[in-house]
């Protein structure tokens, strides 16, 4: 299996995601940069004592950095069994207060208004893969999931590429739900990526 699919619209299937983990092994998959790019936007919009979730965790480094540096209320939850399990493994005795759980993001779990925040690093992206009807039902299905687990005045945190139908959708979203918006260029999960790689980088974008 090829780490990339052969139609986008596989990046929002288990089946993926399984294979995915499986293929990889434990080594981390990072989207669009990693803590120390984008520690500074994202100690400006979530606090340490907050209750966090994170969807679609995979096995990124993040949450364990965030918790590093005293985000203990920490939430993880991925449709990837394989991935859930790496978490638990890799952080179940050094980090024992972060929780991983097996969940699909559109048909979470948790009761109504849990969370302050609700983070999500590529998630979006994967599962808004085309402009199809079916896929916006899906989007939003899930972005209706994240507005009932937020607490009144929580923050919906989301790392994108922001391709065209992704800003339109959440311009709309979020003026539709009443919902105050900010965007921000990522210039040094960028500049990583140039760095490492050495070609020109899609630009990133964290929308509070």
């Amino acid at each position: 299996m090829d780490l990339l699919p052969s139609k986008s619209f596989e990046f929002s299937t288990t089946d993926y995601w399984e294979a995915f983990f499986k293929l990889r092994g434990s080594k981390s998959f990072e989207w669009y940069g990693e803590y120390p790019e984008l520690s500074s936007h994202l100690h400006k919009y979530m606090k340490p004592k907050e209750t966090i979730l994170v969807v679609g965790c995979g096995n990124s480094k993040l949450s364990g950095d965030l918790y590093d540096v005293g985000y203990r209320n920490i939430t993880n939850i991925d449709i990837s069994k394989t991935a859930i399990k790496q978490m638990k493994s890799l952080h179940g005795e050094t980090r024992p207060e972060m929780i991983f759980e097996e969940m699909d993001a559109l048909n979470m779990t948790f009761g109504s208004e849990n969370f302050n925040v609700v983070f999500d690093k590529g998630t979006l992206d994967a599962l808004f893969s085309d402009d199809k009807p079916e896929t916006r039902g899906r989007i939003n299905k899930f972005i209706n999931e994240i507005d009932r687990v937020l607490r009144v005045g929580g923050r919906y945190i989301v790392v994108s590429l922001l391709q065209q139908h992704i800003l339109k959708f959440l311009l709309d979203t979020f003026i539709d739900k009443g919902w105050m918006i900010r965007v921000c260029r990522c210039f040094d999960a960028e500049d990583k990526t140039f760095k490492e790689q050495g070609v020109k980088p899609l630009p990133v974008f964290i929308v509070v």
